[in-house]
């Protein structure tokens, strides 16, 4: 056996000896991280009051300590009444939106305020983008389109054109009037 033979050697039980020693420091690691992961999960964020703010124990009385905090809940707002509105329906299809049924990037309809309009939850209405309506005995909508000028002229302020994934639903829903709520959000 020559020299190089011997380093070559070497080298090779130095290369076993460091992968074994990084593979147990790598699962030590694991071990250790998994380990302080349980801890805070179980102490959650509870920290204990400062020392000083502890009262001292009397010999034979166990120490009197502060109350625990409560939480109260808080009520869910109550949705405010904007009046009766006008309420039709509309689909994505070039007899309901016009020019703007020709570019639908991938064929998906997105509304004026650039989300993706889905069925039973978008609706187009004069109002702010993103406001939360509950119309009555349809359920919660949310104003992410527009209802076109023109209309708005001809029947007033008082809106909605809700969102269906097809023609003949928007067409069965037709024209109804009823009450609109606006739902609060919390803060």
């Amino acid at each position: 056996m020559n020299y190089s033979e011997r380093m070559k050697q070497r080298r090779a039980r130095a290369n076993r000896r460091f992968r074994r020693m990084f593979l147990v420091a790598l699962l030590m690691g694991g071990v250790i991280g998994l380990l302080l992961g349980l801890t805070v999960k179980v102490m959650g964020k509870a920290t204990l009051p400062a020392p000083e703010a502890l009262p001292v124990a009397v010999e034979g009385l166990a120490p009197i300590l502060p109350p625990e905090p409560t939480v109260e809940p808080t009520a869910a707002p109550k949705p405010t009444l904007l009046g009766t509105y006008r309420i039709t329906a509309y689909c994505s299809c070039e007899k309901c939106c016009g020019e703007w049924a020709k570019n639908r990037p991938g064929g998906i309809a997105y509304g004026a305020a650039g989300v993706e309009l889905k069925a039973g939850v978008s609706c187009a209405s004069p109002l702010p983008f993103g406001t939360v309506l509950e119309i009555e005995g349809l359920g919660e909508y949310t104003v992410q389109d527009r209802i076109a000028a023109w209309v708005v002229e001809k029947y007033g302020e008082n809106l909605i054109d809700i969102y269906f994934s097809d023609h003949e639903a928007a067409c069965a829903f037709g024209l109804q009037y009823l009450k609109v709520y606006q739902k609060e959000r919390n803060q």
